[in-house]
């Protein structure tokens, strides 16, 4: 037995036990009046696909075919880090060329701690993006992206970077914010966050921000534990409530007990409301009973996607806009 199976041991003896922070299901939202789904903004959101075997691959293939299958209207992806477990040029190649069979065409990843493990994230900036800490703006939505920046289990997010978050964050509070990083924030109430090597280091500066400026969500993954588990989602009141949500791997693990899952949501022009619901790629189906309705700051406003700048490298200034948001 591995410690890294170990988190996931124990969220196996709390399966069944969870309790939802959503206020309302997702049926009612999908049934309500209110609820247009032409007017929608639909993100898929997925993490940890690292292959280390056969079935790792054909975990990802599957989902890329349960989507395509089965899940219509998805506007873009979103991919939380380790994309791979080793970099290795064959392993990217194969992510992209099975990325590239989804109908979805927009994609945006970060990098997590395998995708620097040996090449400190060359790879990931050749084959996917030179940006690695980005943001976009989807209406009225303002999508955050933060990689990791150093090897390790735990998140290491620069100074550099930081700043550029928390001035981007205290200067658009007229905008829904969503944030996307690979671990989750200490403190953030997520399942086995505490645990070290977990969490970003450095979590304690972003806390300090969030209890001055609001964060509607929070987006994390690296801890590999199935959705249905007690608090992979948390509001944490004292943080500005923010929604922490967290991610679970695309990868199936322990012999397949935790099957290949991921997260889809929906955000209704008009509304307040967010849709974050569980995707479950082996069974090719919602799962239903997690589904949560969350409240957000102000409602969607329907506009173009638009590229904000990136944090800039020490000793230079800011760009005016980041040159490119896809791959």
């Amino acid at each position: 037995m591995t410690r890294a199976l170990l988190p996931f041991i124990a969220a196996v003896l709390i399966l069944g036990s969870s309790c939802r922070i959503g206020y309302t299901s997702g049926k009612e939202m999908l049934e309500a009046d209110w609820f247009d789904p032409i007017n929608t903004l639909t993100v898929w959101v997925l993490a940890d696909i690292q292959p280390t075997k056969k079935s790792h691959r054909e975990a990802w293939e599957e989902a890329v075919s349960d989507v395509n299958e089965n899940v219509p209207g998805i506007d873009f992806a979103i991919v939380a880090g380790d994309i791979v477990n080793d970099t290795e040029e064959e392993t990217f190649d194969w992510y992209v060329n099975t990325r590239n069979d989804s109908y979805v065409e927009e994609w945006y990843e970060i990098i997590g701690n395998h995708d620097l493990k040996t090449d400190r994230g060359k790879l990931f900036r050749e084959k996917l993006r030179e940006e690695t800490d980005y943001a976009i703006l989807k209406g009225n939505i303002l999508f955050i992206f933060m990689s990791d920046s150093e090897r390790g289990k735990s998140t290491v997010i620069s100074d550099e970077t930081f700043e550029w978050w928390k001035d981007i964050v205290v200067n658009t509070q007229d905008k829904i914010i969503v944030v996307v990083t690979h671990a989750p924030l200490k403190g953030s109430g997520i399942s086995f966050s505490a645990w070290k090597g977990r969490t970003i280091v450095g979590s304690r500066r972003f806390r300090q921000v969030l209890k001055d400026y609001r964060v509607d969500l929070w987006f994390s993954a690296h801890l590999h534990i199935p959705h249905s588990v007690l608090s992979t989602t948390a509001k944490k009141e004292h943080l500005g409530g923010t929604v922490f949500i967290h991610v679970s791997s695309i990868r199936p693990e322990a012999g397949g007990m935790k099957e290949s899952e991921s997260r889809v949501m929906t955000f209704v022009c008009g509304s307040d409301k967010v849709l974050v619901r569980v995707r479950n790629h082996e069974k090719h189906q919602y799962m239903m009973p997690l589904d949560e309705v969350f409240t957000l700051s102000k409602p969607y406003e329907c506009k173009d996607v638009k590229p904000l700048a990136g944090p800039p490298a020490p000793g230079k200034t800011a760009r005016a806009v980041t040159p490119k948001t896809t791959p």
